[in-house]
């Protein structure tokens, strides 16, 4: 039976902790409350900077997150994807595409933690005086946006299929499956790519460190442009 590789983006603010105690031994969105710091970040958005030029053209995708609920978005080629924006567990990715772009558009190697960041710094320029409630700043937003955190790649290998579920929440046995040996037989590469970007599962339980490999990621270019380019360096 074929064993499939998975990767997982995220910044070398959570490396130490990874290598401590497994990917998924923590989850920083639990730990550190960081969810329930979007929700209120989320109201006071919407309050306080509601003609935000970033609120305005996020305010969708802030609200689902915050509600942990899915979202369908439209794009003007008409293609449609659906995302789960569920955060109460940690993903991992089977396309080493995918994580590379999760990695890079979140600096801070969590999309909850990106956003908060994102909302916390709009907000203090329009409100000069804006603070947060200690209960809720456990991560401590303000010196965490003075660092310089770096996109990394995790490696995962020697996962049992009944270790992960799908997006969904449905067992992620019978997709793989049927990947392994319905969809990768059929597909030519190109489109075998493009299928893997939305192949994403959750972990059920944590991977220890020996299974994990980590990367830097150097890039080139801008995710959009056909020039975009990446490097893994092995740490």
């Amino acid at each position: 039976m074929q064993k499939f590789e998975f990767y997982h983006g995220t910044s070398t603010l959570f490396l130490d902790s990874i290598k401590r105690v497994g990917l998924g031994g923590i989850n920083p969105n639990i730990e550190y409350k960081t969810l329930d710091l979007l929700k209120h970040l989320a109201i006071d958005a919407k309050k306080y900077i509601p003609d935000n030029i970033y609120y305005r053209n996020n305010h969708v995708s802030i609200q689902a997150m915050a509600n942990q609920q899915p979202v369908l978005f439209k794009y003007t080629n008409g293609k449609e994807e659906l995302f789960h924006f569920r955060h109460d567990g940690i993903f991992i990715a089977l396309s080493l595409h995918r994580a590379i772009v999760y990695a890079t558009v979140n600096k801070y190697g969590s999309e909850i933690l990106q956003t908060c960041i994102n909302l916390y710094q709009e907000l203090t320029i329009k409100i000069k005086n804006y603070s947060i409630p200690d209960k809720l700043n456990i991560i401590s937003i303000q010196n965490l946006i003075k660092t310089q955190p770096e996109p990394i790649i995790i490696k995962i290998s020697n996962i049992r299929d009944e270790d992960l579920a799908k997006e969904d929440g449905k067992t992620a046995k019978e997709a793989l499956d049927l990947l392994r040996y319905t969809i990768i037989p059929m597909l030519s590469d190109e489109d075998l790519f493009e299928f893997k970007q939305h192949c994403n599962f959750e972990l059920l339980k944590p991977v220890p460190a020996e299974n994990l490999q980590f990367f830097k990621v150097k890039t080139i270019g801008h995710l959009k442009d056909k020039n975009f380019e990446y490097s893994l360096v092995e740490l």
